[in-house]
């Protein structure tokens, strides 16, 4: 087996499939805010880049109004300042005399959204308070970098955070500073400095996702525990708990009617094995009483027929003979009856094969020695299997019967148990005839056993030791077959799955 065949049934596991699912769910975030992250800091670059430039051009468009200003033309610089924040840009100019340093010596010459002398000054102070006036003096310096984010206060007109922009100019007259700035409510000061996962569309669509992996993820739990309840409800009833059903173990609707299925299938089963050992009770009473009425008048006609009579003799000898026969058949047919109604709904419990192969060999031991045969018994300890003791017995018994049945005086057979494979395997081997190649699994067919008598002819027997060897296997989840040996002889071996 390649190991990509190995580990397919695996792969068709719901518990892997559920482990997978939960890993994508939660290596997809994973990976999506990797991606959302440079996607949010080339965003938040390019936005910023343009709200530099439109400060940048803003403080350009006023600066030849600022060389040539004076008191008559203040009215021209407030149009153009009007003008330029009509797109939603925050502007204000302010002016420093050259005899004067300092944060606190800025005038306010003019503002776009229009402001009043006791607004002015609140806004002066407030840009005073949050530092800005400090990178003003800085930016007539030459020393300001171009682009600053400052909080200017929930309570400004601006409505929070600002992006500012400070374009300072330096005229003969004084230092003029040209503060730009970007408020939060529009689209570039919502974009800038906020979080992507603080958009109301991410959160939105986060939660789509988390509740479609949560449900995912119940679909394939529900699922799977109820496939985990479905396989406790069946080896509780293997078991032999009759308390036990499907349907009320099951607690998804759609799994409901299957479960109903189940149990009407399980009372079908029981109802067939009653029916079947019935039917053999009452086939077996009704095949044996004409019998034993045949057999009872068998005696006044051997009597009245002379012992000099050879053909008589012969005739009767027959009929006894056949009577016999059917007698056996009768009894074969009903074995077989009870054992098919037995293999219908069998218990299996933990069973320590290895403490039972070893106390019934032990006893075997005796009855080998008795025949002159040597049985040896190669046991590995600790093998637990999940079956039935008797159909286990009866398999061991079967095998040694059938061995000893065929081995020489003076051979030995060997029993041998041994782990291989998950599975726990039972060989009982011989030293005698053996088996053509072609019969090797007919012998586990009903009637096909062939003995050697002591005339050395052979006579047919209605066996059913291997075949009873192999459905037991089966029964309980394994296998029966049989081997040549290269010394001469069978090797007949049963396999049965180890108990977890």
């Amino acid at each position: 087996m390649t190991p990509v065949r190995a580990y397919l049934p695996r792969l068709h596991s719901f518990a892997v499939k559920l482990a997978l699912a939960a890993l994508i769910f939660a290596v997809v975030p994973v990976l999506l805010y990797e991606r959302f992250s440079v996607a949010e800091d080339q965003r938040n670059a390019l936005m910023l880049r343009l709200v530099q430039e439109q400060g940048r051009l803003a403080g350009e468009a006023v600066f030849p109004l600022l060389d040539q200003f004076s008191p008559r033309n203040a009215g021209a610089l407030n149009q153009a300042v009007k003008r330029l924040a009509e797109d939603g840009l925050s502007i204000k100019v302010l002016f420093r005399p050259p005899t004067t340093t300092g944060s606190g010596n800025f005038l306010l010459v003019a503002s776009a959204p229009e402001t009043s002398p006791q607004e002015g000054r609140a806004a002066m102070d407030r840009l005073a308070s949050t530092g800005v006036l400090t990178h003003l003096n800085a930016s007539c310096e030459g020393k300001a970098p171009l682009a600053l984010r400052l909080p200017l206060g929930s309570d400004t007109d601006e409505g929070g955070d600002l992006l500012t922009y400070l374009t300072p100019h330096a005229t003969a007259n004084g230092c003029w500073v040209v503060l730009a700035a970007q408020p939060t409510g529009t689209l570039a000061g919502q974009a800038i400095g906020r979080p992507y996962w603080q958009a109301p569309e991410v959160q939105v669509a986060a939660a789509i996702y988390l509740v479609m992996a949560v449900l995912i993820l119940s679909i394939f739990t529900d699922a799977w525990r109820n496939l985990r309840r479905f396989r406790d409800v069946a080896r509780a009833m293997v078991q032999g708990r009759d308390e036990t059903s499907f349907a009320t173990s099951i607690h998804v609707p759609e799994l409901a009617e299957v479960a109903w299925e189940f149990d009407a299938m399980v009372a079908t089963l029981r109802r067939s094995e009653a029916l079947l050992r019935q039917a053999a009770e009452e086939n077996a009473h009704a095949l044996k009483a004409p019998l034993a009425v045949i057999s009872q008048s068998m005696e006044p006609l051997r009597r009245a027929v002379p012992p000099d009579n050879v053909r008589g003799q012969r005739a009767l000898e027959v009929i006894i003979q056949s009577i016999e026969r059917l007698d056996g058949l009768v009894s074969t047919a009903r074995r077989i009856d009870e054992i098919i109604a037995g293999l219908i709904e069998r218990p299996r419990r933990r069973l320590d094969l290895s403490a039972l192969m070893g106390r019934l060999g032990g006893g075997y031991v005796r009855l080998a020695a008795g025949r002159s045969i040597t049985l040896s018994l190669r046991l590995a300890s600790g093998l637990v299997v999940a079956g039935d003791g008797d159909m286990v017995e009866i398999i061991a018994e079967n095998l040694l019967d059938n061995a000893l049945d065929f081995a020489p005086p003076g051979s030995m057979v060997t029993m041998e148990l041994k782990s291989e494979a998950g599975q726990a395997q039972l060989r009982v081997t011989d030293h005698g005839p053996g088996v053509a190649e072609g019969e090797l699994d007919r012998i586990f067919h009903r009637h096909l056993s062939r003995r050697p008598d002591s005339q050395g002819t052979t006579t047919e027997h209605y066996g059913l030791g291997l075949w009873i060897v192999r459905r037991n296997a089966e029964a309980m989840g394994g296998r029966a077959w049989a081997s040549r040996n290269p010394a001469g002889g069978l090797t007949v071996t049963v396999s049965l799955p180890l108990a977890p």
